[in-house]
């Protein structure tokens, strides 16, 4: 195992991680950030399986969110409100589209510095994130004391574990929004297997929110209990998937060990991804069209696979209410074979 850190800029650092396999990861302490993934190929060359931007100097000129740590809360809360028990409403600044918080608003935790440690030894190395988020910033209330863990190991799964706590009753949703093209860059995720162990999953209104109940994946594009090629599913008529431009949707999984598998198109490569969480939201990478930081992507250049509690229209958003004396903790791991 090998760990190196690089200075790029005053603050700001780049981590590489290698095990044994020469399976090799590269972290920024800008937003806790994975920038890279890169596997050997059949020639030993090493390729890069995730999106990401040309150089680290990059990531903070223009919020796209690759392979960020993303909180306090991912996703969009509605109206921007939030009502703690029977106490007021909390209400967040509105950043898309004037009409939801999205991403934990303006300056979110995948914007901030974080400071650092990093641990290694024969089997596994590590680099440990740490950030205490001010009360107010971003208008969530208390202190949130927040570790984000990355870890590389030798049997090629990358580990990812979120720990945070909070002085004051606050939200925390935190995942990480990387996105996997394990066809190499400037490809397309279309003709890749996608396997996620889900029944369910929710509809979305046409501001990116669920609405009505859960709906059962059975005789409909959105089943993925077997493998199947992802651009079936975003190609296709549904109504879902033409108003969002593609799969932008929370799964709601079955439990399965195995929460998610991912297949490049020629199945050399293999991603096997599990959880903590109760759901992912799969995110197709819909809105890309070579511009700006990002002109090297693509629509459907690749497939983001958020671990996370699903997004809700209650307003009590209560499955990711953190309380002074709770400890927030989720993993999520990414095993690949190549």
């Amino acid at each position: 195992m090998k760990l190196t850190q690089q200075k790029y800029d005053e603050d700001k650092f780049e981590f590489t991680l290698q095990n044994d396999n020469n399976m090799t990861v590269k972290l920024l302490n800008y937003g806790a950030t994975l920038e890279k993934i890169l596997l050997p190929n059949s020639k030993g060359k090493l390729e890069n399986i995730i999106l990401s931007l040309e150089k680290p100097s990059d990531y903070d000129k223009e919020r796209n969110y690759l392979g960020g740590s993303v909180g306090r809360v991912i996703g969009r809360i509605k109206d921007g409100l939030w009502q703690e028990s029977n106490k007021k409403v909390n209400r967040f600044v509105l950043n898309e589209n004037n009409k939801t918080h999205s991403h934990g608003g303006y300056e979110g935790i995948d914007t901030q510095i974080f400071s650092f440690q990093t641990q290694s030894n024969d089997d596994s190395c590590s680099v440990i994130f740490h950030l205490i988020d001010p009360n107010g910033h971003n208008n969530y209330p208390g202190n949130l004391d927040l570790t984000i863990t990355y870890t590389l190991d030798n049997t090629d799964t990358l580990a990812y574990e979120v720990s945070a706590s909070s002085d004051q009753t606050t939200l925390c949703n935190i995942a990480n929004h990387v996105y996997f093209a394990l066809d190499g860059p400037n490809t397309s995720i279309e003709s890749n297997q996608l396997k996620i162990n889900a029944d369910n999953f929710l509809p979305l209104d046409k501001d990116h929110l669920p609405f009505g109940k859960e709906n059962s994946v059975e005789n409909s594009v959105f089943d993925f209990k077997k493998f199947a090629q992802i651009g079936a599913t975003i190609n296709s008529n549904d109504p879902q998937i033409k108003q969002e431009g593609g799969l932008n949707h929370p799964f709601i999984l079955n439990g399965d060990p195995i929460a998610a598998e991912l297949k490049s198109s020629d199945k050399t490569k293999c991603l096997k991804m599990t959880t903590t969480n109760p759901s992912i939201v799969a995110y197709t990478g819909n809105h890309f069209n070579h511009t700006n930081f990002t002109k090297n992507i693509g629509k459907y250049g690749g497939i983001a696979l958020e671990a996370q509690y699903p997004p809700t229209n209650d307003i009590r958003l209560l499955d990711i209410v953190l309380t002074p004396d709770e400890q927030y903790y989720a993993k999520t791991t990414w095993n690949f074979t190549f």
